[in-house]
């Protein structure tokens, strides 16, 4: 099975643009998931600009250390506002 998730782009904004293979694409705003503790990390510019993807999940990094992570599930049922 192909993985799902084809591109990451993290914004300057705290937006997230996941690209899937299907073609389709969707901006995910990270910014309120930032006071969380899970993603706080994620509120470092710096920390944020590092996503990344191998195809079915999304990674930030600390230097060589994943901090972060979203699996696609996870991107979808935030879309629908399911979770988190």
């Amino acid at each position: 099975m192909k993985a799902p998730i084809s591109k990451v782009t993290a914004r300057e904004d705290g937006v997230l643009l996941v690209s899937f293979d299907s073609g389709n694409s969707v901006a995910l705003d990270m910014k309120p998931r930032f006071n969380a503790y899970r993603f706080g990390v994620l509120s470092n510019p710096s920390i944020f600009a590092t996503a990344d993807t191998d195809g079915n999940f999304v990674r930030w990094y600390k230097d060589t250390l994943v901090v972060a992570e979203l699996g696609f599930r996870e991107i979808i049922k935030m879309l629908l506002g399911e979770a988190y």
